[in-house]
């Protein structure tokens, strides 16, 4: 986990050295703490605690605080939350500075602003800084998330990329990532959505091929790829993989 630590404790020291007493707490959410973390693969995903909001000089230094961090490592997304917005449930219109994939945005709405991400750092979030901060969880709150975000941005994902992969030749190889986002991502929502808990990439594909069992060989090879190993995909798999997600977000709303 020596990766893992060492870009959180780079993090830290960054905060320090640009907006010292702002950042109360540090914890590192997703495929960390649920240890399905591949090196060179994964991302690692943080959400940051704050007592109050950050002023607007302190938001640009926050940006200069991810532009300190050394090249090289691995991808670091993260939000930055007040306690207060912590201690109720997501709301619709609400903003957080956030970074992903390396765009820091200093009010951004969306992207980690969701109850999943709530609900990873009550249960699972790996402490770095500080102590945690209470968190408020409501089921009901994160079922609709979980619904809209199915029938929202996975099926519209899987409508949008029908074309291009069906323009290709069946036997035409594709790379694996397309095939790999869209087996593991909306079994997690629906793994959630059936547990009340929350799972890994792997974890989602797995899910996947339990509870439809016609998809599992597509899960398994996408598994097998996550891990590192050289499993090919073909384009014909890409037209798969969005029946998948069709599947997917119709089991979800039965």
């Amino acid at each position: 986990m020596f990766e893992e630590l060492w870009v959180a404790a780079e993090h830290v020291r960054a905060l320090d050295e640009r907006v010292r007493g702002l950042v109360t707490g540090l914890f590192i959410t997703g495929s960390v703490p649920l240890g399905d973390y591949w090196p060179g693969r994964s991302d690692i995903d943080f959400v940051a605690v704050m007592d109050r909001s950050p002023t607007a000089e302190e938001r640009g230094r926050l940006a200069n605080a991810h532009l300190a961090l050394p090249e090289g490592g691995p991808v670091y997304d993260g939000i930055y939350l007040t306690r207060a917005q912590l201690a109720a449930p997501p709301v619709e219109g609400d903003t957080a500075p956030q970074i992903l994939a390396g765009d820091f945005s200093p009010a951004k709405a969306g992207g980690q602003l969701n109850p999943v991400t709530w609900l990873e750092l009550a249960r699972h979030g790996l402490p770095i800084l500080g102590e945690r901060p209470e968190v408020a969880l409501d089921s009901d709150v994160l079922r609709r998330w979980l619904l809209d975000n199915l029938s929202g941005y996975w099926a519209n994902f899987a409508v949008n990329a029908m074309p291009q992969f069906a323009a290709l030749p069946p036997d035409m190889a594709i790379p694996a990532e397309p095939v790999l986002w869209a087996v593991t991502g909306p079994g997690r929502l629906h793994y959630t959505l059936a547990t009340g808990e929350v799972t890994t990439k792997t974890g989602g594909a797995q899910h996947t091929a339990e509870i439809l069992p016609q998809w599992a060989d597509l899960c398994e090879r996408a598994i097998r790829s996550r891990a590192g190993e050289d499993v090919p995909f073909t384009a014909a798999d890409g037209v798969a993989s969005l029946r998948l997600i069709a599947d997917v977000v119709t089991a979800a709303h039965p």
